[in-house]
């Protein structure tokens, strides 16, 4: 198995050390390859070596410039994957950052080593993560902006069924389904349909399947 290189960025020694002890206790496939103080010094690296993924701990930035850094990180190396750490409890703030590509957010409270390694694995997997104290707070403003029928839609589509079926299941136009499906996408962060369901029920609007 190919081992999946991960690069830290955390200014603060001590939950650095943490972060790469936690990472290196895992074992394979799992591999730190580089930490860093400055994220300049990272994306120098990421730059010329193969890097899978990245976890930032965003006191190193302001939130403008963590979404920035992951909008262009998905634009310049699509597969790497960015794991952003954050004591920030900001619906808005969460929601950016998963809209773009591989991203993963965790709010640092509670078994922080739980949620990395399973945020390592998801994002490995090309699965976007959030960790259990952020899929609540974003769970609950969503529930804010959709509305019924949107949530409709939404559980239709953990049923499994087509477009034009939840149209006729629903009395509305396959125009409307796919107008409510992509806004369903936006909200949850996801960029593709394969993903929207696993992100609902990770977020709380959909139940966990055991």
């Amino acid at each position: 198995m190919r081992p999946v290189r991960i690069v830290i960025v955390d200014k603060n020694d001590i939950t650095r050390k943490g972060m790469e002890g936690i990472i290196g206790d895992a074992g394979e496939p799992y591999e730190v390859v580089a930490v860093f103080q400055i994220l300049r010094d990272a994306e120098d690296y990421v730059v010329d070596h193969l890097v899978d993924l990245l976890v930032i701990d965003d006191t190193v930035l302001r939130t403008p410039e963590i979404v920035r850094l992951v909008s262009c990180s998905y634009q310049m190396h699509p597969g790497l994957g960015i794991i952003v750490l954050s004591k920030r409890r900001d619906g808005e703030y969460i929601q950016q950052v998963l809209h773009f590509g591989n991203a993963g957010f965790i709010i640092k409270s509670g078994d922080l080593k739980e949620q990395l390694l399973k945020a390592l694995q998801m994002l490995s997997e090309k699965y976007p993560f959030l960790s259990t104290d952020a899929a609540k707070f974003i769970g609950t403003r969503l529930n804010g902006s959709l509305t019924h029928r949107d949530l409709e839609v939404l559980r239709l589509l953990e049923q499994e069924l087509s477009v034009k079926e939840i149209g006729r299941h629903l009395d509305i136009s396959t125009k409307t389904v796919y107008r409510i499906r992509d806004k369903l996408k936006r909200a949850l962060g996801v960029r593709n349909n394969e993903l929207l369901v696993d992100a609902a029920r990770k977020q709380g609007l959909l139940e966990r399947k055991e």
